[in-house]
């Protein structure tokens, strides 16, 4: 049976891609602002290194430039330019050149003009594409006052909309991380991101149905909350309303049905349109409603998710890869698969001065005490008041091995500590403005904020540094085999526009909850004889 197709707008390294992939989706082709987020996707899904094919003069088959300041044959300036600054006045995109498997690198409102003057969005409606997909920045994203933004990422959710009205796919899958649901303030009116985007989404003429997840409750090893919005186009909308007329399964339906009505009718003033005419269901709060029917189905409960030591103990301690490891070797097949330990790429670790290493191992400590001692610490640590006596504390904490760094600065020794004046001695030397940062719990789901890789320590005793890239992709559920390119990290002014490894794979969707929600839309779309 053919493949359905799929387009995925920022596509950023590939995470989503790689769980629809495996869900059965063929990619028709892929759009994305940044070279280096590009150039993992293309050597991971086009088989084409651009680094290696830059060194030696030659031209990528796949890869094309929607807009670029360099001409098509200096790959190796196009690689590390700017996407957000400079004319762009030079592009690949030709009106009889193929797009079908080609990744696309720029801005998507240059590819939307593109579209509409060669008259290219034709074929690709023709072609009733199954998925469109993607995770644009949305968290300022309004219809009032829109023009007047001066960040131009806050329009992106408007071109995703007007990209899907354009194309006409089946299926939008939207990912947003769970602030956009947080409402924000723009001419002294509240407005809320997720419901400004569902309008955008109702206006060519989608159907949403919203919802919040977090990918732990799919065996992702990460406590990470996201914001998913699917709209289906109204063919497709009105097969699921004949399909599903009764319960709680109708009320799924027309909750989106009232709201696309609204937005329709009160499309001069949408503001009249608020967020008392739509609702979003919550994986922590309407658990009943996920069961793969209308929402996707729960994977994992409280009692079974994954924790980090399953994600990548194997990788520090050199033990026999764990069930989880060996599950994503199990669903992302591919003839590069490594074993465990062996051959594994985009795991270097990184060096670190004393002072570091030692509040490593403090934060370390810290995963390893009950709760309430563990906020006191912290208050010590930034010259806050507590709420126990000094000494108490220390007794929970006198029998871990600290690193203390040496008054000589030669180093640091590991010991325990001898009194409460030997804590207070230790807690003014680790004083530090970092206050986001924290060590991973060995028992537990890595938290979230994995994007900065300064803010996470290892768990391990032995290990007191940040992740390496590789225990970053493990946690974010990408096999060995998946590939980081480009530099590994980035400082100063170049964080507004590199996207170096660390970053590609905090901002990714964990392929795992991609390949879940890929099945999920799979099934949705067999029900209605699509």
């Amino acid at each position: 049976m053919d493949k359905r197709k799929h387009i995925e707008l920022f596509a950023g390294c590939g995470g989503l891609n790689l769980g629809l992939e495996t869900a059965g989706f063929k990619l028709y082709f892929a759009n994305e602002v940044s070279p280096m987020a590009g150039e993992t996707f293309a050597y991971n899904f086009l088989k084409e290194d651009l680094a290696r094919l830059s060194g030696e003069d030659k031209l990528p088959e796949n890869v094309l430039w929607v807009n670029s300041d360099f001409e098509k044959g200096n790959l190796k300036e196009r690689l590390r330019e700017n996407p957000f600054k400079g004319k762009k006045r030079n592009t690949d995109l030709t009106n009889d050149i193929s797009l079908n498997g080609k990744l696309l690198i720029g801005d998507i409102d240059r590819l939307l003009p593109y579209l509409k003057r060669s008259k290219r969005y034709k074929e690709i409606r023709d072609l009733n594409i199954d998925i469109l997909s993607g995770g644009p920045p949305c968290q300022g994203f309004s219809f009032a006052g829109k023009r007047e933004k001066n960040d131009a990422k806050n329009l992106l959710p408007l071109s995703f909309a007007k990209f899907a009205g354009l194309v006409k796919p089946k299926v939008v899958l939207l990912e947003n991380v769970k602030g956009i649901t947080s409402p924000f303030t723009e001419g002294g009116q509240s407005y809320y991101a997720w419901l400004e985007v569902s309008k955008a989404f109702a206006l060519e003429g989608y159907y949403p149905v919203c919802m919040m997840i977090n990918s732990k409750y799919f065996g992702v090893p990460q406590n990470r909350p996201r914001f998913i919005l699917l709209a289906y186009r109204r063919d497709i909308f009105n097969k699921l309303k004949s399909n599903f007329r009764e319960g709680k399964y109708k009320k799924i339906l027309e909750n989106t049905r009232v709201f696309y009505s609204k937005v329709v009718k009160s499309k001069e003033n949408l503001d009249d349109v608020t967020i008392g005419d739509f609702k979003y269901f919550d994986i922590e709060k309407d658990q009943g409603l996920f069961d793969g029917v209308l929402l996707p189905k729960i994977e994992t409960f409280e009692d079974n998710f994954i924790s980090v030591e399953e994600a990548i103990g194997d990788l520090n301690e050199k033990e026999i890869e764990s069930l989880f490891v060996g599950r994503l070797g199990v669903i992302f097949n591919d003839s590069r698969k490594t074993e465990a330990g062996v051959g594994i790429t985009n795991f270097e670790t990184r060096k670190h001065n004393n002072l570091t290493e030692a509040r490593f191992r403090f934060y370390q400590i810290l995963e390893q005490i009950p709760t309430n001692y563990k906020r006191e610490l912290i208050n010590l640590l930034s010259s806050k008041e507590i709420s126990c006596s000094l000494k108490e504390i220390f007794l929970e904490i006198k029998g871990f091995k600290f690193l203390v760094p040496s008054v000589e600065g030669t180093g640091n020794k590991e010991r325990k500590l001898k009194n409460t004046v030997d804590l207070m001695g230790l807690l003014n030397s680790l004083q530090t403005k970092k206050h986001s940062q924290r060590s991973l719990n060995r028992e537990r789901p890595a938290p979230a904020q994995l994007t900065v890789p300064d803010d996470i320590c290892h768990y391990d005793f032995s290990a007191p540094r940040v992740l390496t890239v590789r225990e970053m992709a493990r946690i974010q559920s990408f096999p060995d085999w998946f590939e980081f390119r480009s530099k590994v990290t980035t400082g100063g002014g170049m964080r507004k526009y590199e996207t170096p490894q660390y970053t590609q794979v905090g901002n990714a969707v964990p392929p795992v909850l991609g390949w879940y929600l890929g099945n999920f839309i799979q099934g949705l779309l067999n029900k209605v004889g699509e």
